[in-house]
């Protein structure tokens, strides 16, 4: 006789073998529920030699809170953002919540994913990558299901937002270029359209212009390691105009670093300054010792998780913006090591 494949336990099995009404062992394995100590220990009992588990997710389609909380987050290969994730999560479930990660490489991946997390009725959702269309933050809105936008255009309304302010950004960089001596300044602008992105690099080149000093737009593809490394010919082909750089991403310096280093024997900081922004776990390695501009990612995922709480406590509330800290980072890109 051919064997007969294990059949997983369900909620009545528990319910017969504890001895107890079905209804009993939903109650065991939700909280605040009404159920004396000992029904719920023959309970747990029960499930735990059988190997009942809960089916969470099952139970959240019909819940008015779930639980379940999506992240939609793009370019996870970068280390700041993927530590930026991993963040958020860890704050999701401290406060009680289960993260549900995606991807998302544009408007409609966005909206796709965000309309497939409704299905599963969330209880929130936290969006790091495009700015949502607003019809889908509207339909988030009508449900209660409370949307964070950390980093987007604040063109959308709709949602809370945690967001850095890219003016500041901007003087920022230029003033630690400016202090490291440079008087001549590039700064690379990625074609695609992101928010934080373009807008520091466009208030990196406002306020070089309003302090009379020039600038040259180096215009990139993306925001990656390969558009800086490409990027770096550009700067050699033309080193005379420039002696400081602000690359608006790690990533970028770290593919211009190594361009200007091993393929053009340029150095740095000596013939040109080089700053990024972000403060990723390489800008510290000794290979690169990049100075740059931190935005404080701790913060921002515990804000992040905070403001959902809120809306969830009180749809009603007054939409809410709270901005990241800023904080310069010196390395050895922008200044010379003293001789001994």
């Amino acid at each position: 006789m051919a064997d007969i494949p294990n059949k997983k336990p369900t909620s009545y099995d528990v319910a017969k073998l504890a001895g107890v009404h079905r209804s009993a062992v939903s109650r065991a394995f939700s909280d605040g529920k009404s159920i004396s100590d000992e029904t719920r220990r023959k309970v747990v009992e029960a499930a735990q030699s059988i190997g009942y588990r809960v089916n969470y997710l099952a139970r959240g389609l019909h819940a008015q809170n779930s639980g379940l909380v999506g992240i939609v987050a793009s370019r996870l290969e970068t280390s700041h953002r993927a530590r930026q994730v991993k963040l958020i999560s860890g704050e999701l479930v401290k406060s009680g919540f289960t993260p549900i990660l995606l991807t998302a490489d544009g408007v409609e991946d966005l909206r796709g994913h965000m309309s497939g997390l409704l299905n599963f009725n969330v209880s929130g959702m936290i969006i790091t990558s495009d700015t949502p269309p607003p019809d889908i933050i509207e339909e988030c809105s009508h449900l209660s299901v409370p949307v964070v936008l950390i980093n987007r255009a604040p063109s959308v309304a709709g949602a809370d937002r945690v967001q850095l302010d890219i003016k500041a950004a901007g003087r920022m960089a230029f003033q630690m270029l400016h202090e490291a001596g440079a008087t001549r300044f590039g700064v690379l602008e990625p074609k695609a359209q992101t928010y934080s992105v373009v807008g520091r690099a466009r208030e990196f080149a406002q306020n070089c212009k309003s302090e009379g000093f020039d600038v040259t737009i180096i215009k990139t593809e993306e925001q990656s390691y390969k558009d800086g490394l490409a990027a770096s010919d550009d700067i050699q082909s033309a080193l005379d105009s420039f002696d400081g750089i602000f690359c608006t991403t790690d990533l970028m310096a770290f593919g211009v670093l190594d361009g200007l280093r091993i393929r053009h024997d340029v150095s740095v900081p000596e013939q040109v300054r080089i700053l990024g922004f972000d403060d990723a776990d390489q800008a510290e390695w000794s290979g690169y010792n990049l100075s740059t501009i931190s935005q404080n990612i701790e913060d921002s995922g515990k804000v992040a998780v905070e403001l959902m709480m809120k809306r969830l406590a009180d749809p009603s509330r007054i939409l809410e913006t709270r901005t990241i800290a800023l904080t310069s980072v010196h390395r050895g890109t922008t200044h010379q090591r003293p001789k001994f």
